[in-house]
């Protein structure tokens, strides 16, 4: 069972998504990812390691960014990293821009990844909504960040592991 460890709510710094782009499903998600490990993404990427970004994103070992849903199943994901807004992108990576604004930011920790995925949204639709703000669904991504620390490491010695989330916000009741 999958537990909410963390939320925060901040200012996020604009920035640009970088990395390999395709249009998928939640059930083909896995592949994606494997194509990612297995290509040269994760190569190109460490050429940006001057240029990577954000004081607020803990080292790891892959973002998955999740926008454009044309339905509940199906999106447009870049697998990659944030790097600064005017860094130079090698050939064969996509870059999306990310705008500054308001987001959440949430761990939440469970035995596997499945675990995880399964009730992450629920649980941070709620914890959003009990809060008193709401989702941005104008400007809505899905961000699922892999740390080190949280989720490699532990994975590696099969313990409980954490998934970061970033995930745009708007007050609504906030006071």
């Amino acid at each position: 069972m999958a537990e909410m460890k963390k939320i925060i709510y901040k200012e996020a710094d604009e920035r640009l998504m970088v990395g390999m782009f395709r249009e998928t499903s939640f059930s083909n998600a896995g592949q994606v990812w494997q194509d990612f490990f297995q290509g040269d993404t994760f190569e190109k990427l460490n050429r940006l390691s001057d240029v990577k970004c954000c004081d607020d994103i803990d080292e790891n070992d892959g973002i998955g960014f999740m926008y454009n849903f044309s339905d509940k199943q199906n999106f447009n994901i870049i697998i990659g990293d944030f790097v600064q807004i005017n860094a130079k992108i090698p050939e064969g990576l996509f870059a999306k821009h990310i705008p500054k604004g308001l987001i959440a930011h949430v761990q939440i920790e469970g035995d596997n990844i499945a675990d995880i995925l399964d009730s992450a949204y629920l649980m941070i639709a709620e914890a959003i909504e009990k809060s008193g703000g709401a989702i941005d669904y104008e400007n809505f991504y899905w961000c699922e960040v892999y740390t080190r620390q949280r989720y490699s490491e532990p994975l590696q010695r099969g313990e409980k592991v954490i998934i970061d989330y970033l995930m745009p916000v708007k007050k609504s009741n906030w006071t």
